[in-house]
């Protein structure tokens, strides 16, 4: 909820995914970094290995998610510690020019290390808060969300207990050099925490209210989206009061643009509803459909659990890597677009700049 620093929401669904998403750099070895990835612009596995760069094209969607999948893969928590400091070492090594490597074990060093350590500190973060393990550690919070039959008070815990968990893995991951204080973060996970109780809690008790399960079976997808929104509005409220910086292809910035500030706080709005939306709003009436079956009704509970989990694990995957590789981090934006004061802006050599940047956060 992040970069180097980006002025992302405080969740983990925020600026901290959008440090990995631009290639996370461990104090020891990595630079900071840019502001965004020096894009790849091959979907090759044998693309020159660069610091700071993503190793697949960000200009794609589809290149946008093979870096996604490749950071935040569960797979990398089955990695010794000892093997994620050997990483570590490699990529300092390479950067004093020291190591020898192929580009496949750099890469392969680098995510691990996006995963596994913390970019300011380059300590190792405990397994239950990385963000390998976002996705392995949602699905109980789901199940509970989703349970049959669970009332308001189990939606209320279950939402309390998301909220707490993704503001746990934003204090293991924050930056540490953040402009985000400790009394943001609490704002932040103040307001998402009402949103997700009033909203979800009420959709429970619509659904209740007008006899139609159907509609509380939304609950969590409601609840979950707007705390994701409510925390994105209180993080970046700076944003949309003093605007963006837009910049040309140079990287010359020509100022703050109010217009793309919105429209990239629109953007994260929109991935937000794609990443919830397989796990909580589609999960729903499929675990339904499911435990209408004979088959789910004949079965013993821990068997019909594990296929709940599966059923859910499998909108997560659906979700979130997707959601987190809609929109390029290096947004563009037409100069039309923006205020009229940008009009006019050139170059260093007099061209006309046509088309701005700006980073549009997570």
């Amino acid at each position: 909820g992040s970069r180097v620093n980006s002025r992302g929401g405080s969740r983990v669904n925020s600026r901290t995914i959008a440090r990995i998403a631009r290639g996370r750099a461990d104090r020891a070895g990595y630079s900071p970094g840019l502001e965004w990835p020096r894009a790849s612009s091959t979907m090759s596995d044998d693309a020159p290995y660069t610091p700071g760069a993503t190793r697949y094209t960000s200009a794609t969607f589809l290149g946008r998610l093979r870096n996604i999948c490749s950071q935040l893969n569960p797979a990398h928590l089955l990695t010794p510690s000892a093997e994620v400091d050997a990483a570590k070492d490699l990529l300092s090594r390479h950067r004093r020019g020291e190591a020898k490597a192929s580009n496949a074990e750099l890469w392969a060093a680098a995510e691990l290390c996006a995963a596994r350590v913390h970019p300011d500190t380059g300590e190792n973060i405990a397994l239950p808060l990385c963000f390998a393990a976002y996705t392995p550690m949602q699905p109980p919070i789901i199940l509970g969300m989703l349970w049959p039959g669970g009332g308001a008070l189990n939606q209320a815990f279950w939402q309390v207990s998301n909220q707490c968990y993704n503001s746990a893995v934003f204090f293991a991951n924050k930056n540490k050099s953040s402009e985000v204080s400790d009394a943001d973060a609490m704002l932040s996970f103040g307001g998402s925490v009402a949103a997700a109780l009033g909203l979800g809690v009420g959709v429970n008790r619509l659904g209740a209210r007008l006899g139609n399960p159907r509609v509380s079976q939304f609950a969590g997808f409601v609840g979950c989206v707007g705390a994701g929104w409510t925390s994105l509005l209180l993080m970046r409220r700076d944003e949309l009061a003093n605007g963006v910086n837009v910049a040309d292809a140079d990287g010359t910035v020509h100022g703050s643009s109010h217009v793309a500030a919105r429209e990239g706080i629109a953007k994260c709005c929109a991935a937000r509803v794609v990443w919830n939306l397989p796990a909580t709003g589609i999960t729903p009436v499929a675990l339904a459909g499911w435990h209408a079956t004979g088959v789910s009704k004949a079965l013993p509970l821990a068997p019909r659990l594990a296929v709940d989990t599966a059923i859910i694990s499998a909108g997560l995957l659906a979700g979130v890597y997707p959601g987190q590789a809609l929109f390029s981090q290096k947004a563009d934006i037409a100069a039309r677009s923006l205020e009229p004061e940008f009009a006019a802006k050139t170059t260093a050599d007099g061209t006309p700049v046509t088309t701005f940047y700006y980073n549009k956060g997570m």
